[in-house]
């Protein structure tokens, strides 16, 4: 038999995303059964919880927990080729123990932090199963295919399409324009269009140099020996490019940083793929020296913006919280908007059931997010029906 309670708290989230006073829960089996704001219902039993502030729980739309053993590793204010220089060297000596309960360690903070859902990118078959199988993890998970000129390029796609004839459950995507081949590209867009691909894109001014067959990621692909000029190429921005090989048609795309994205790009996106959602990682870019100057093109553009963070190789945590509080410094971007992108705009985007969202109470907090994140560890009080 269910035995239903209504929780009453002192503040909570809307669906507007606004603070409001006075949100009720009516929870049974530690399930949010329905909620609202004032005067609860009367014929259940009510428990009011400590004061505080009600959220449900954040979305991080970017994030390699398999890289959470890298921290401290990348010093503030490498270059993006020095901090994948620096993954690849260190990735060979990590033992998979280590690899593993650092990223346990980091879901595990996050969460204490309301963070709840993951857009997930791995590079090895090995972590993308542990994170099926780990019960704290909850989200997407994508299997990156790496290698801008390899010949192993075609042991790498049969090592996925095997993968995927025994787990649907993932997403095979591919890294950016200078990361992945285009026959990388070809494969992912012929097994995950109908599903969701996230791509690095426009991270940095060097991707611009790039296009032109300059600066520092060509040198970082010559010292790899995978220095190669394809043909499909010739010519193109990077958006045009990757339009060229099918890859912004996706049903769900997540087009990563844009940090350096001109007004020419951001205006191809809008007319390419108006679907589709940017994800912002600020700390991470601050970590890399990065500075964009497009906030004001981007969140005007009719790509839906979602928060990431990254990695802790050039992030401090994995807590979306946290990474609002950055964001929100810049006063780019109001609260509201920060709200909405980790919450019901991700929910709705990424088609995250609603029996699937937890709520928090941060106890003690006021109802903004530079008190949330500073108030400590959250509770959770249940998930929506």
């Amino acid at each position: 038999m269910n035995i239903f309670e209504v929780l009453v708290g002192e503040w909570g989230l809307t669906r507007d995303a606004e603070f409001r006073a006075d949100p009720w829960y009516i929870v049974a089996d530690k399930e949010i059964v329905d909620s609202g704001f004032g005067r609860p219902p009367k014929q259940f039993m009510t428990r009011r919880l400590p004061s505080g502030v009600i959220v449900p729980g954040f979305v991080n739309a970017h994030s390699h927990i398999e890289l959470s053993c890298m921290r401290d590793l990348v010093p503030h204010g490498s270059h993006l080729t020095e901090m994948g220089g620096i993954i690849q060297k260190n990735r060979g000596a990590l033992d998979d123990l280590d690899i593993r309960q650092a990223a346990v360690a980091a879901i595990r903070r996050a969460k204490d932090e309301g963070t709840f859902f993951f857009c997930d990118i791995s590079n090895s078959t090995e972590f993308i199963r542990f994170l099926r199988d780990l019960p704290s993890f909850a989200g997407n998970r994508y299997l990156e295919l790496l290698g801008f000129s390899s010949p192993r390029d075609v042991e790498r796609i049969a090592k996925v399409r095997a993968l995927l004839d025994v787990d649907a459950t993932f997403y095979p995507t591919v890294h950016s324009v200078y990361g992945s081949s285009p026959l990388q590209m070809r494969f992912v867009r012929e097994k995950a269009r109908h599903t969701s691909v996230s791509i690095h894109l426009l991270e940095s001014p060097a991707e611009i140099e790039f296009q032109y067959g300059r600066g520092a990621i060509v040198e970082f692909l010559q010292n790899i020996g995978q220095n190669v000029k394809h043909p499909e190429m010739k010519d193109r921005s990077a958006v045009d490019y990757l339009h060229s090989l099918g890859m912004l048609s996706f049903k769900k795309l997540l087009l990563v940083h844009l940090s350096a994205a001109r007004t020419e790009d951001i205006d191809m996106l809008n007319e390419y793929v108006p679907h589709a959602a940017w994800v912002i990682c600020h700390r991470s870019n601050r970590h890399l020296g990065i500075e964009r100057s497009n906030w004001a093109s981007l969140h005007q553009a009719s790509l839906k913006m979602l928060i990431g963070t990254d990695s802790l190789a050039t992030s401090p945590d994995l807590s979306v919280l946290q990474e609002m509080r950055a964001i929100l410094g810049e006063g780019k971007i109001s609260e509201h908007d920060l709200l909405r992108a980790a919450t019901w705009d991700a929910y709705e985007y990424l088609e995250i059931p609603m029996n699937q969202i937890p709520y928090f109470l941060f106890a003690g907090a006021k109802p903004n997010i530079e008190s949330l994140s500073t108030s400590g560890p959250a509770t959770i009080l249940g998930r929506a029906p």
